[in-house]
């Protein structure tokens, strides 16, 4: 009857040691719940404005010129001849050709006008186009100022053989355009085209 309660004792020594290895290992022993999983950022540094993000920031472009303007075109003026007041020479005649902006904005030029003699405001051209001299610079022609580019008209007696040609005046092309103005200046002018009886210079500013 006296080992009853040595059984007794050990079995119970028995269950509290399982209890105990139990409860070490169960998560929900200790705080009662699991650990939160945290949400605050790893690092506390700053994002860096360099690399990547800085070269998509788009670069702005440079804006058009304010002072670039455009071709003068033959619509854009009034084209005249006039006697030149400085020109004098044997056996020729000197002209202005003049070239006034009659638009509404700032516009360019440069070159030589052609010029030609023709029989009328539609007519044919007689003899060769005016040669060039000189050496051309731009042109900037503000609103109602004019160009001018000096022509000699040599007489056609210069010229021989020459058979004269009444003509009504001449066919100009202001400088790099297609289009053509008539401006009268009758006149004698030779055939041949071997003839150089028309001699142009470069468009400059009038003063």
């Amino acid at each position: 009857m006296k080992t009853l309660p040595l059984v007794v004792a050990g079995a119970l020594l028995l269950l509290t040691a399982g209890c105990s290895s139990h409860d070490a290992s169960d998560p929900s022993v200790g705080s009662g719940r699991p650990s939160p999983t945290s949400t605050a950022p790893s690092s506390t540094t700053a994002p860096s404005t360099t690399g990547s993000s800085a070269s998509a920031t788009p670069t702005p472009t440079s804006s058009p010129s304010t002072s670039s303007a455009p071709t003068c075109t033959t619509a854009d003026l009034r084209v005249t001849v006039r006697p030149d007041p400085n020109g004098a020479a044997a056996g020729s005649t000197f002209d202005d050709v003049l070239l006034r902006n009659t638009g509404g904005t700032t516009c360019l030029m440069t070159g030589w006008p052609g010029v030609s003699f023709v029989t009328g405001s539609q007519g044919r051209q007689v003899g060769a186009p005016a040669a060039r001299q000189g050496t051309p610079a731009v042109v900037s022609l503000a609103p109602g100022a004019s160009a001018e580019a000096l022509l000699q008209v040599a007489e056609a007696g210069n010229f021989a053989p020459c058979t004269t040609t009444p003509v009504r005046g001449l066919r100009v092309y202001p400088p790099n355009q297609r289009d053509a103005v008539f401006v009268p200046l009758p006149t004698k002018a030779c055939a041949q085209t071997s003839a150089q009886q028309l001699t142009v210079r470069p468009v400059v500013l009038r003063g």
